[in-house]
């Protein structure tokens, strides 16, 4: 993790100890550290302050981007701003969590997105994209138009980047999980996209995340 504040470093540690299949590698106050580490050790996931006494997290991600293209990252800030999901989602970054959440809220969020999922907090939101396409999206799947999707996936499409996972989709849409989970590789098949946040940026390049 890097994270500048003591006390909410102490609160981190606390969660992730709680979370089964979890183990803290590292934990550093300053990005230049951070990024050191990061760079040596190749860590699964990185859980990084939006606001770092030298470097903005935001330039952190973009950093560690180019070298670690896989590595699933969790943003905290004190301060949300209606625009950051957006530019999150552009670095392809797979959560966002405000430090105002509880334990239990940290923690949910921490094996959803460990799990492949993407979630943001609803402080942060999903914010509607301007009319100009401000998401980029991989190879052509900006000319797939929605209307290539039957009703049934882009209703699915719709609630996976709501942050639902396939076990909620199917409860939500009387579903069962296994058929969630074909309809969700037809979409991605159909729109070029490999994951959850690859499919968030589509629809929000669409216009469908309200």
């Amino acid at each position: 993790m890097i994270e500048d504040d003591p006390v909410y470093r102490q609160f981190l540690r606390q969660v992730l100890k709680k979370i089964a299949g979890v183990a803290l590698i590292g934990e550093f106050g300053t990005a230049k550290e951070g990024v050191a580490a990061c760079l040596r050790d190749k860590p699964e996931a990185l859980l990084l302050d939006l606001h770092l006494p030298d470097q903005q997290g935001v330039e952190v991600v973009r950093t560690l981007r180019f070298t670690l293209p896989d590595m699933i990252v969790l943003l905290m800030t004190a301060h949300p701003r209606g625009d950051l999901p957006r530019e999150l989602l552009k670095l392809g970054v797979q959560g966002f969590c405000d430090k105002t959440a509880s334990s239990v809220e940290l923690a949910r969020t921490i094996r959803s997105v460990l799990a492949g999922g993407l979630s943001y907090t609803s402080t942060a939101g999903l914010a509607k994209p301007p009319a100009e396409p401000i998401v980029v999206l991989p190879g052509d799947a900006q000319n797939v138009l929605p209307e290539v999707l039957t009703t049934r996936e882009l209703e699915i499409a719709k609630l996976v980047s709501a942050a639902l996972s396939s076990k909620e989709v199917a409860s939500k849409l009387n579903l069962s999980t296994r058929t969630v989970e074909k309809h969700r590789a037809n979409i991605h098949a159909k729109l070029g996209v490999r994951d959850v946040v690859g499919l968030t940026r589509w629809c929000m390049y669409h216009d469908l995340v309200k």
